[in-house]
């Protein structure tokens, strides 16, 4: 088939999402499609190929609140990446994406990939600051505005009905689609249209046995991902203490909590030290070696990248049971789940003291990796859905 990827985020320096659009574009090229990944950046790279992939460009302006120029421009880069050429179908992989896909390949079957609650929350997190989302009444997005845009104050107010003009304007692009698919369950149950397909991110390919990372510890925790406050990594710290843990704690990631989880460390006298960003392939090492990978999370994770690439390097997970994890982590079986601080140092207790419980959460992260979020696993359902949406 011949098949168009549009995205809003794609390597390099792309996070999981972007990673996760990289991973589906070379697993259809290797398995004989034709693909085209177009990709809306504000500064763009110069890039033509990714590992074999075609990757069409465009750039696209900073953006404003309240405009749409972002859209539009990226609308007629999708329009000219199209040309005159033949395509079964477009899949757009964000919001930005599938607004500007609708707009431009009118006529092509169009599937919408949900990663997060863009189609229900115009923030994508459903986050209210840094607390979850208690519901998105007239008074409730008041003051979500006002948390998530503290300049936007004095008009908050005023704002609610463009918000909800807003969430109907995306609602009408999925309900455009020919098939919409949810990362997890808990991405599906949130969506404001039925019968979308449930199909998971896959997992990269790595060997069983990578180097140890250079200038690792013989024996250390791991946490990975953005240090913001939807992660949650401020409750790093307080899970250690509750797990009287004294390994040190290894943290691959950049964020503007830094300077505050530095504090709080020392304060602490905990041994918590800061790698800044790590790249796909040694973040995979990383977490293969780590004596666990902790992973707090203070909104609903749609289905975590970091999680996933755990299973398939066979790493010993520690997790809150927040959104899509638990697709991830079963607990006892694939890793361990524990609840804030207090339930995931509890969690870390069981597994520093007991080798064999570690061992059988190893093999059991790689089987879960296996069965339910390897390629060979969801490819094949992605291929189906493709088949059946591409039919006259």
């Amino acid at each position: 088939m011949n098949i168009l990827l549009t995205t809003d985020a794609f390597p390099p320096g792309a996070g999981g999402s972007g990673r996760s659009t990289a991973t589906l574009a070379s697993a259809l090229e290797q398995s004989g499609h034709r693909v085209r990944v177009v990709v809306g950046r504000t500064e763009t790279l110069g890039q033509r190929e990714w590992d074999g992939v075609d990757v069409s460009e465009i750039a696209l302006p900073a953006k404003t609140p309240g405009s749409r120029r972002r859209e539009h421009t990226f609308a007629s880069g999708v329009e000219e990446a199209v040309g005159e050429e033949a395509w079964d179908l477009v899949h757009a992989q964000h919001w930005l994406s599938a607004a500007a896909s609708a707009k431009a390949c009118p006529r092509l079957p169009l599937v919408v990939t949900v990663r997060d609650y863009w189609p229900v929350c115009i923030w994508s997190t459903m986050l209210s600051g840094a607390s979850p989302c208690p519901g998105c009444s007239y008074s409730r997005r008041v003051v979500c505005v006002a948390r998530n845009r503290p300049l936007a104050w004095p008009i908050a107010p005023f704002l609610p009905p463009l918000v909800g003009r807003e969430l109907a304007r995306r609602r009408r692009i999925l309900e455009h689609a020919r098939a919409v698919v949810a990362v997890s369950a808990h991405v599906s149950e949130t969506l404001p249209v039925p019968g979308a397909h449930v199909i998971p991110n896959f997992c990269s390919e790595a060997a069983s046995s990578l180097p140890r990372p250079d200038g690792a510890p013989d024996r250390y925790l791991l946490f990975v991902g953005k240090l913001e406050p939807n992660k949650a990594p401020d409750r790093l710290v307080a899970t250690l203490i509750e797990a009287s843990c004294e390994l040190p704690l290894m943290v691959a990631g950049t964020g503007r909590l830094r300077a505050s989880m530095e504090a709080d460390a020392k304060r602490a006298g905990l041994d918590v030290r800061f790698l800044g960003w790590v790249d796909e392939a040694q973040t995979r090492a990383w977490m293969q070696h780590a004596a666990a990978v902790v992973f707090p999370s203070r909104w609903e994770e749609p289905l975590s990248r970091v999680l996933i690439d755990g299973l398939g390097v066979g790493a010993v997970l520690v997790a809150e049971p927040t959104g899509g994890t638990e697709d991830a982590v079963v607990d006892g079986v694939s890793g361990l789940i524990g609840e804030g601080p207090a339930g995931l140092g509890k969690a870390l207790i069981r597994v520093l003291g007991d080798e064999a419980l570690s061992r059988r959460l190893r093999e059991g992260a790689r089987t879960r990796a296996s069965e339910v979020f390897s390629r060979v696993a969801v490819l094949p359902r992605l291929e189906a859905l493709y088949a059946s949406v591409a039919e006259p």
